[in-house]
């Protein structure tokens, strides 16, 4: 330390060279032999059989989902445009109560909102109803 030239930053340290890191991390760690099996082979049988589940049958009011069982087709409903159009009547309804109920600016900046919001649930409505249309003109 005292007395010794200071130790470029670029070269290792002593530490390292002395324990000799580099020999252990780039040895040859590969086995000689085929790693992928061949196409037909059968796989190996696992060593354990299959654990029994220990959760229970029910949680709560719901039943545990049965992994054979095919999984429902989520999301393809589509909403019904008389849902939708209460949704847009009633976002329209309470944009223009808060411009008379609520105060000065908060009432005219929440009114604007709502009101926007309303418009586009009543486009979603509307786009609702004519793809529907349109579904039962081909079903005929």
């Amino acid at each position: 330390m005292l007395g010794e030239p200071p130790v470029p930053r670029l070269l290792p340290v002593r530490a390292h060279v002395a324990a000799g890191t580099v020999p252990f991390v780039a040895n040859d760690k590969r086995k000689p032999g085929r790693v992928t099996p061949r196409k037909g082979a059968t796989p190996p049988v696992p060593a354990r059989a299959a654990r029994r589940s220990i959760l229970p049958k029910r949680v709560g009011p719901f039943e545990r989902p049965d992994p054979d069982k095919p999984l429902g087709e989520v999301g393809r409903r589509p909403s019904s445009p008389q849902k939708l159009l209460l949704f847009s009547g009633v976002y329209i309804i309470c944009g223009i109560l808060s411009f008379f109920l609520v105060g000065h600016t908060l009432g005219v900046i929440l009114g604007i909102v709502l009101i926007g919001i309303g418009l586009l649930w009543f486009r979603g409505a509307a786009t609702a109803q004519v793809r529907q249309s349109r579904r039962i003109e081909d079903e005929k």
